[in-house]
């Protein structure tokens, strides 16, 4: 495999030390904030039980020397994806850019400043980065769909993309349906996430004892499922994520059963590998501001369009994070 292609990975979290596992062989190199980044593991659970690991040493970061990026992967956080970009443009020439993040339409803030071909990499891996240790949940159901969202673009150039890992722990997929790939995806990051943050605990504390909060739940997903029938967008099924059948469930299950799944901390807790949620962890825990903007914030692009759970949840949140700033 050929080491010439420059790749750099902007951003070190889970996402960005995943891309660097699965890149490996090109031998990435990462732009980051931090002035070092440590030695770390990466670990494949099944059931949450290790089943392999694979150390990864003497990471190169990004100098000056460096004068074309073939490939920048984008894998910060998704209010600072224009920053990361903005800085990283000034010193260097990028020829296509990958986007990595979670929500919809950041493509809106990047397509102005970077006039080249850009990818979007959609990402189905369940994984957690702490203690210099990414852990990999269930890596049978990791997924990578690439689209492509660049200026007047069709998505055939999705065949462009040169760039090979190996799929024994990331199957590597193409859609041309960017919409329906993103709104999938966003769906099934809302599931057990943002409802809970907004009572200020983990979904198998808040749901159990609150009926108020499934409702709330049930009626923010369905909202966005009956948005994509109107809009004519079609369900993606992932890998070992079947969006139609979801879809199904949330918009006519009987609420008493909707009520009784949800009333279970044992099954809640198998639905996400016993993962915290990552809106829980950036609001409660680390009580930072989140990615809602880009979760719900959308929709008032869409007005036409009530969606008053949206609306509702996304001003709870935001309301959340202003009282953080004191």
């Amino acid at each position: 495999m050929s080491n010439k292609i420059v790749i750099v990975i902007a951003g070190f979290g889970a996402v960005g030390s995943f891309l660097y596992f699965l890149l490996r062989n090109y031998n990435p190199i990462v732009y980051t904030r931090r002035g070092s980044i440590s030695p770390y593991e990466v670990s494949f659970l099944h059931r949450n039980k290790n089943i392999i690991t694979f150390p990864i040493e003497n990471i190169n970061l990004l100098q000056n020397n460096v004068k074309k990026i073939d490939y920048l992967f984008l894998c910060s956080k998704s209010y600072d994806t224009k920053l990361y970009l903005e800085n990283i443009l000034r010193g260097f020439e990028v020829n296509n850019l990958v986007l990595t993040q979670n929500g919809l339409f950041i493509e809106d803030e990047v397509i102005p400043i970077f006039k080249g071909k850009i990818y979007y990499l959609t990402l189905t891996t369940g994984m957690e980065f702490k203690d210099n240790k990414l852990l990999i949940y269930n890596p049978t159901k990791s997924q990578a769909v690439l689209t492509i969202v660049s200026n007047n673009s069709t998505g055939t150039e999705s065949s462009d993309f040169r760039l090979c890992w190996d799929e024994r722990y990331c199957v590597l997929s193409y859609s041309y349906d960017h919409l329906s790939v993103r709104f999938s995806k966003l769906i099934l990051n809302l599931v057990l996430n943002v409802v809970p943050a907004c009572f200020g605990g983990l979904p198998w504390e808040i749901f159990p004892s609150n009926p108020e909060a499934i409702k709330i739940e049930r009626d923010l997903i369905r909202e966005i499922i009956d948005f994509m029938i109107r809009q004519n967008i079609k369900f993606f099924n992932f890998r070992s994520y079947r969006l139609d059948y979801i879809s199904f469930f949330y918009r006519y299950c009987p609420f008493v059963i909707f009520k009784g799944i949800y009333s279970s901390p044992t099954i809640l807790k198998f639905i996400r590998d016993n993962r915290v949620p990552s809106f829980y962890k950036d609001l409660i825990l680390n009580k930072n501001i989140t990615e809602v903007d880009y979760y719900l914030g959308w929709y008032k692009k869409f007005e036409q369009y009530k969606m008053p759970t949206v609306k509702m949840v996304y001003q709870q949140i935001k309301k959340m994070e202003q009282s953080l700033k004191g």
